[in-house]
């Protein structure tokens, strides 16, 4: 196996073990097993566990928090903005070979020593409330606390990955919007 491909196959073996035995109790001679390599060789891939969380949860927000970000800052509908983020985030979460929602649903966040990844996901979160406040302000939205507005998404986003997860994805586009469209339904004033 070539090194890039073996780093990838640590990344879904590892991302498969949280999700089924959380990040806490997965090891990584678990994970070396899993991908059918030596614990060393993993090593030579991710310096520790932490790492390889780390590098997980960097290709599903890193990307997400500037789009996010970015969605926030432009002019423009404030629901249009939303949309068009949410396509792109569930279609990009469609396509990725790794169980991405252990990350966000497991116990890996609530690890001390993962307390600065859970700190990007509140700088995220805040962003996304900040988006669909002004959905709300704008009178685009209907009149809910943006926490909840950003937990409604954020079940729609884990329901996508889980689904994902589930079955190969023919056509993600389609259900991304899909999603986006779902969500947009329940934020739009009548």
């Amino acid at each position: 196996m070539e090194a890039a491909d073996t780093r990838q196959e640590i990344l879904i073996q590892a991302s498969r073990l949280f999700k089924t035995l959380g990040y806490r109790a997965t090891t990584t001679r678990e994970i070396a097993k899993a991908v059918n390599i030596k614990q060393p060789s993993l090593f030579h891939h991710f310096p520790s566990k932490k790492a390889i969380v780390e590098e997980i949860f960097s290709l599903s927000l890193n990307e997400a928090a500037i789009q996010i970000d970015k969605a926030c800052r432009q002019e423009g509908s404030a629901s249009e903005r939303l949309h068009q983020y949410l396509v792109w985030d569930l279609s990009t979460l469609h396509r990725m070979p790794i169980a991405m929602s252990a990350i966000y649903t497991g116990d890996a966040l609530k690890s001390p020593e993962l307390a600065d990844l859970a700190d990007k996901l509140k700088s995220f979160y805040r962003s996304l409330e900040d988006l669909i406040a002004q959905g709300i302000r704008s009178g685009e939205f209907v009149d809910i606390d943006p926490t909840l507005g950003r937990l409604m998404v954020a079940s729609i986003t884990i329901a996508h990955l889980e689904y994902a997860e589930q079955k190969p994805i023919g056509e993600p586009d389609r259900l991304a919007r899909e999603g986006a469209d779902f969500v947009l339904r329940a934020f739009r004033r009548a």
